[in-house]
């Protein structure tokens, strides 16, 4: 009998919680859980209890779309 829904598997050696986002980003963790409630963040790969689990790739992939690009000074 199934469950009625699939569980990726996940290959990553680590994951990310919100904490570890806060450091990448050099924000609160707070700051971290508010932004993760955007639509356009990354989906968590995990959700165990109440924590959610992101790939530190996805995260990375998604501060990289909205940081501004370098000024080459012209």
């Amino acid at each position: 009998m199934g469950l009625g829904y699939t569980i990726a598997p996940v290959t990553d050696e680590s994951l990310w919680t919100t904490g570890d986002i806060a450091k990448e980003l050099g924000v609160t963790t707070e700051r971290a859980r508010q932004l993760s409630h955007r639509p356009d963040f990354p989906v968590p790969v995990q959700t165990v209890r109440h924590f959610r689990l992101w790939r530190p790739s996805d995260v990375q992939e998604w501060i990289a779309r909205r940081r501004p690009a370098p000024d080459d000074g012209t």
